[in-house]
């Protein structure tokens, strides 16, 4: 999809791109509908000068115009929660102990983040609560509290992969999938001879794991079990993850769509689709997101792939 010249495309919402423009050489975040053309700019608090990614959450428990939740991240690997509604001020909320959150998603009434130890809860309800401490029309602002230990990271890591030492590590996503809550990890390598500034670039994807979350499990530990299939769906990680059923959108079943959302230093190269594809968690094996060279980045287009799930047929 085009955007427009001087924007950044940073991700998407439903039938929303999220998009940065230069405004007076100032940059503005906004969300833009391409069918009706209707523009959303964010509170100006929502999003640093320069972050590094940037990713919005549709969130569904109030019916009253555009209610959606933004994630940001920026250079000193600072992250942020903003809570909006349209035509309102947001509310932010920083993540205890300064951590990272990799992901975000909307799951069983709560907005639910994921950092590299620790998954984490908002209760969006309480967030428009009317009364604190008796006194009416005050804002009551819950704090974000832990819920369950992540699934351990080992960070980097050293694999011998079709005979060649690569340096791996691991990319995670949180998606809600059909009544469950999964965290999707993504294992990322390139070869361990590659000078350390161009390993980001020249890397690719190995494998995925999936593992479903029992928050019901009285333990902050092992509250995750692995899984192998996706019960028929399939599922699109980025910027923007959603769950589908495979047949009601053409994909193949029990694979996982992604893009690579991972690269910062890539929103102007040339190819859009590096390292992207299709895992089969059936077979453990990847094949590519599209046949030959059907993808071509418009001139002056910037920004990272995203997927885009309109509402209305295109």
């Amino acid at each position: 999809m085009r955007v427009p010249e001087d924007a950044s495309c940073y991700g998407s919402m439903g039938d929303w791109l999220l998009l940065k423009r230069s405004v007076r050489g100032a940059g503005e975040f906004s969300l833009t509908n391409p069918f009706t053309k209707t523009v959303v700019r964010l509170p100006k608090e929502t999003c640093p000068p320069r972050p590094t990614s940037v990713k919005p959450v549709p969130l569904s428990t109030l019916d009253d115009g555009l209610h959606f939740a933004i994630l940001t991240t920026d250079s000193c690997f600072e992250s942020v929660i903003s809570v909006c509604r349209q035509g309102t001020t947001s509310t932010a909320f920083r993540v205890p102990d300064g951590e990272r959150i990799s992901d975000v998603a909307f799951f069983d009434g709560k907005l639910h983040a994921l950092s590299l130890t620790k998954l984490y809860a908002l209760d969006l309800e309480s967030t428009a609560g009317s009364s604190s401490k008796g006194k009416p029309g005050a804002r009551v602002v819950p704090s974000m509290r832990r819920v369950a230990d992540a699934v351990r990271n080992p960070g980097f890591l050293r694999r011998t992969i079709a005979g060649k030492n690569h340096v791996c590590a691991y990319w995670s996503y949180l998606v809600e999938s059909s009544g469950k809550l999964l965290h999707v990890r993504r294992l990322i390598g390139c070869l361990s001879t590659l000078p350390e500034k161009d390993r980001v670039e020249n890397s690719r994807t190995f494998l995925f794991e999936v593992f479903e979350a029992d928050l019901a499990r009285g333990s902050s530990r092992d509250k995750w079990k692995r899984v192998d299939a996706l019960g028929g769906r399939a599922l699109f990680v980025g910027t923007q993850s959603k769950s589908l059923p495979a047949p009601e959108c053409g994909a193949r079943e029990d694979c996982i769509y992604f893009v690579s959302d991972y690269d910062h230093g890539s929103r102007g190269v040339a190819d859009p689709l590096r390292d992207c594809g299709v895992f089969d968690m059936r077979t453990g094996t990847i094949t590519p997101l599209l046949p030959g060279d059907v993808a071509v980045r418009h001139q002056g287009c910037k920004g990272f792939p995203t997927w885009f799930f309109p509402s209305k047929t295109m």
